[in-house]
């Protein structure tokens, strides 16, 4: 029997909780197949690659729907169930295939697991435009995967406490555990290569972007000769940020986990001062790479960031004096805060007590 786990659309985080995964089952003894869309292959070393059964092509809500009337992708997973019927399915991100795996999956006398990332929206004008709309359809379908879902796993108690709201009538088992990420951040960390004060996008209105550009405004006002940096996989199309001298934007489509990690080893600090967030990939990956984190004290936040110690919390109501203070303070005292947010990561989300959390999955 065999150990499948993936994300059938698109979205780098999702290919590091992957591969991290499919490392501790191996280190296990488990037999591990990955299910990956395949705009995920650029991403992936030769050793996953080979074990990668690519599904579809999904970027999108639209790529999504055309790749689950896909008679050839389901027939790809029946056929790779049918060769190594699956003990356990482990899915991250949601796609539309997913409830075909799960029912596939249980067909086969396997247990189905799938990662509720965004378990419900409350403030969903927050995102603006389309996607406040879309979350409604998407809680309604997540609700239908749901009832073919043996274990559902969150990994905060503001994503347990909405799971519990939007779907009280769950028949599986619910299991708050950690995400897990491969560990690249180990060497490498220089402080005196730290200058960037970061914001990794896209610009879109629930990270609220537009208090970073009262950060940035401020500090170019009073001189304080603070750079920087807008990271972002999404094409930035406003030419607001082209008029602000001490930012640096990076706009790439294939930006590499190696490249990724070499702007964040680059900053001093990393800020998200969200408007919502029931977790943030981006803080933990900042953690990896030694990076504190400026953040708003909104969503589940503040169960990430130790006010103090592996970075600050402030309302996003507060004005910029208030973050740009903060900044200073990290810079002061950036290794104290920099050896905290490491040891944070390694202890709570580099794999070390992944071991006992594979056991429960596997029940």
């Amino acid at each position: 029997m065999t150990i499948y786990v993936g994300s059938l659309k698109f979205s780098p985080i999702f290919k590091s909780h992957c591969c991290a995964f499919g490392k501790a089952c191996e280190q296990e003894g488990y037999s591990v197949k990955y299910l990956f869309s395949h705009e995920y292959d650029w991403m992936l070393p030769p050793q996953i690659r080979e074990k990668t059964i690519f599904i579809g092509n999904s970027t999108s809500i639209t790529s999504m729907i055309q790749d689950s009337v896909s008679l050839k992708n389901k027939q790809i997973i029946k056929k790779a169930f049918l060769k190594e019927p699956p003990q356990l399915v482990y899915l991250h991100n949601f796609h539309f295939l997913n409830q075909y795996i799960a029912k596939m999956t249980r067909k086969n006398q396997g247990r189905f697991v799938y990662h509720v990332h965004e378990p419900y929206v409350k403030n969903k004008k927050a995102h603006g435009g389309f996607h406040q709309y879309w979350l409604n359809l998407f809680e309604f379908f997540q609700a239908r995967l749901l009832n073919h879902t043996d274990v559902a796993i969150v990994s905060s108690k503001e994503a347990s406490s909405l799971f519990n709201f939007r779907y009280p009538s769950f028949q599986g088992k619910k299991m708050e555990i950690p995400l897990l990420y491969e560990d690249l951040g180990e060497s490498d960390m220089d402080a005196n290569a730290r200058q960037f004060i970061t914001f990794v996008g896209p610009p879109v209105p629930a990270k609220n972007p537009e208090k970073f550009i009262e950060i940035i405004k401020y500090s170019e006002n009073k001189n304080l000769n603070l750079q920087f940096l807008l990271i972002s996989r999404d094409e930035i199309k406003t030419s607001e940020y082209d008029a602000l001298d001490n930012l640096k934007v990076i706009s790439q489509k294939r930006l590499s986990d190696q490249e990724f990690g070499k702007l964040i080893k680059q900053s001093i600090a990393v800020i998200t001062p969200y408007k919502r967030e029931t977790q943030s990939s981006v803080i933990l990956t900042s953690y990896m790479y030694g990076t504190p984190i400026i953040s708003s004290n909104v969503g589940g936040l503040p169960e990430f960031v130790s006010d103090g110690k592996t970075g600050y919390l402030l309302s996003p109501e507060d004005d910029a004096a208030e973050w740009v203070k903060r900044i200073f303070l990290i810079r002061e005292s950036f290794q104290a805060f920099s050896d905290s947010s490491r040891a944070y990561f390694v202890q709570n989300f580099s794999g070390l007590n992944w071991k006992t959390y594979l056991y429960m999955l596997l029940g």
